[in-house]
Formats: C-alpha cells, structure tokens, sequence
C-alpha cells in the first residue's frame, strides 16, 4: 500500500537531523505521475468544478454510482451524487470555493483514500469547515469518486494556512 501524507511531516524531518528553524519546511507532494498524484489531481478538479459551477467536469469525476454522505453527532444520511452534481452545475450569484490542506493518501492497486481538512467559503464569506472523505475507483478512464462523505461544523474551525 502506498502512502503520502500531507501535513507534520516538517517538524518530523526537522527533529531527525536536529533542524531548528523558524520557518516552516515543505509538506510532503505526491511523486508527480503517481498514482497519490492523479487521485490528488481528480479531488482537486472537483473543487475547480465547484468554484466555476461546472456540472460537466464534476459528473466526470464522479463513478455512476457514487454516492454523498454527512457524519453528524445523530447518524449519518446518504444521497446520491447526482444532486450534488446538478448543485454544482446549476448557476450561482456566488462562488463555492472550498480549500482543502492536511491531506492523506492512500492508494492499493485500483482503491483509493484521501482524507482532508477544509474550509467552505460562499464568495469571500466563510460558511463553515470540517473534513471530506473520498473513495476512489481507478476505472479505464481514471480515478472515479465513488463516496465522498464529510462532516461540517460552524464552530472550532481550522482554516486554510495563510489565511
């Protein structure tokens, strides 16, 4: 199994070779042309789709049947992605933009996770944050979303670094 994770890994390197700087050092890309990079490039697509409500691109990502999920403290509730898909596509006085940081993939021959933090921000205005799941299916055409299920909370929220 394959494994790129994205986030302490500068403070880990910095302890091994007793590093000590105020700056902090690059977090862990995937290797360009890998397979962490291709399921990185199809999450990153969709957030494209979401910011420019481009239902095409979005229903390219997604496997026919793919399915949308959100974990609360009283369960958790399915749909299929279709409705998101047509949400995406429909057109917007806004703009959805979500940035995503802290990622986690995984990938075993066609199976694929990426575990992420974001922020979901309606134009510039912060809506509310949390962390988004995926699971992928390496297809003939490529990495597919078949399950994306988040959680989402307005309270103790991270934001994108830099911010």
């Amino acid at each position: 199994m394959n494994r790129v994770t994205r986030g302490a890994v500068g403070a880990v390197i910095a302890l091994l070779f007793g590093v000590v700087s105020s700056a902090p050092l690059a977090a862990q890309e995937p290797e360009p042309g890998s397979e962490e990079a291709a399921v990185l490039h199809a999450t990153l697509q969709l957030f494209e789709a979401m910011r420019t409500s481009d239902g095409e691109l979005a229903a390219s990502l997604f496997h026919p049947d793919a399915r949308m999920g959100r974990a609360t403290e009283d369960g958790i509730r399915f749909s299929p992605a279709d409705g998101f898909i047509q949400a995406v596509g429909r057109e917007k006085d806004e703009v959805w933009d979500e940035p995503i940081w802290d990622y986690t993939i995984e990938v075993d021959g066609r199976l694929a996770n990426l575990w992420t933090k974001y922020a979901f921000y309606r134009d510039e205005e912060f809506s509310h944050c949390g962390v988004d799941s995926f699971v992928f299916y390496k297809t003939d055409d490529g990495w597919k979303i078949t399950q994306l299920i988040d959680t989402m909370r307005t309270e103790d929220c991270w934001f994108p670094p830099g911010s």
